[in-house]
């Protein structure tokens, strides 16, 4: 069985690209100054930072995924799927 081709995706407006861009570009700067910072984590500025690239560049993403330490922990969090990426039960049958 073959999935079903994804509909296109719906073009951001300007400035709401703009402001992803902004935001992802603060969180790698936050996630950087953690780096060398004891007490500042690294991980979750960069993760939020993947979140906002994916949806603006994705190509930025990739150097952020090939980090050593923290690479593999991005990579956890994109494939855990928090926010109803799951499974999806049919509309068919229902749990009793």
């Amino acid at each position: 069985m073959t999935a079903a081709p994804r509909p296109p995706r719906k073009r951001l407006s300007r400035p709401v690209h703009w402001a992803l861009d902004g935001l992802g570009a603060a969180l790698v700067a936050i996630g950087a100054v953690g780096i060398v910072t004891p007490g500042l984590p690294t991980t979750v500025f960069w993760i939020g930072a993947v979140m906002c690239f994916l949806k603006t560049r994705p190509h930025a993403v990739r150097p952020l995924l090939r980090t050593p330490i923290v690479g593999p922990a991005i990579r956890w969090y994109l494939r855990w799927r928090p926010f109803g990426g799951g499974r999806r039960r049919s509309h068919g049958s229902k749990q009793a």
